[in-house]
Formats: C-alpha cells, structure tokens, sequence
C-alpha cells in the first residue's frame, strides 16, 4: 500500500484528484511528496483550531492552501460557489479535497460533479456511497445546494 493510501478514507478520483479525512502533518508532507499543487479544506475553523496550522504547512511544502469553511447542517452558499470557482480554476492542476472524515469533502465532489460536469446525480452519489453511507444528513446537505445552484 502507497503512503497516501493510508490518510484516513483516502479515495484517488483521479491521476488530478483526491479526498480523504483529516491527513496529519506527516501526511501532509506525503500529499506534497506526490505531486498535489491545490490542498482545499473543507473543515471550518473552529474545527481547526485544537489541530497544527495547517495552512503553514501547506504553504511551506509549496502548495496552494483554500479553506472552505463548511457546517454540514447549515450550508453556505458563498462558500459553495468559492468551492466550485477553485474546482473550476485549478482544474488542470492536481489537487488534495479533504474535510475531517471527508463526509462534507465527498458531497461537496458530487454537487460539483452534478452542477459543473454534468453527472447524472445518482452516478455522483454511487461515487460518495463508495466512501460513505448516504446518510439524511449528506443528502440534505447536497440537495440544498443543488436547489440553490438550480434556481441561480
């Protein structure tokens, strides 16, 4: 087993893409090591602050360091859009998703699966079933926003 596949619930989307749960500082060090250029954080702060300053060391290791402060109970669409625009933006570039358990990580890769490359939502949800149970609350938290994406 390769290093990185041992980040708590990695998943390899792609050769450009990747999500996991919360990586450890060494862990950070691997996701560099690999080639990531884009690290995005979907955790919010406060999640944060008992842990390391992530973002120093993202930065050091020289990628590119987004925090997407999300609360799987009370989406925020700005911070919905922030999220596609990076997708959009770095698309060419390989980039490391992650929140704690990679939960808000996951539904966050489907709703811009469905809204931005045109997935039917059922493939995108297979795709989160192969790290999660769908359960109410990350379907709750992707249908809200695709209803928002939809009506904007």
């Amino acid at each position: 087993m390769n290093q990185i596949e041992k980040i708590e619930r990695f998943k390899k989307i792609d050769d450009k893409l990747s999500t996991s749960g919360q990586p450890t500082e060494n862990e950070l060090k691997i996701i560099a090591e690999e080639g990531f250029e884009i690290l995005i954080n979907t955790r919010p702060k406060s999640e944060m602050d008992e842990l390391f300053n992530e973002r120093e060391i993202v930065e050091n290791l020289g990628m590119k360091y987004f925090q997407i402060e999300t609360d799987l109970h009370k989406p925020n669409m700005d911070e919905l859009v922030k999220f596609l625009e990076l997708m959009i933006k770095y698309s060419g570039k390989k980039i490391f998703l992650h929140c704690r358990a990679n939960k808000r990580a996951s539904g966050f890769l489907a709703i811009y699966r469905i809204a931005k490359l045109n997935w039917e939502k059922e493939n995108a949800l297979n795709k989160v079933r192969e790290v999660w149970d769908l359960d109410q609350d990350l379907v709750k938290f992707i249908d809200v926003q695709l209803d928002y994406l939809s009506s904007n």
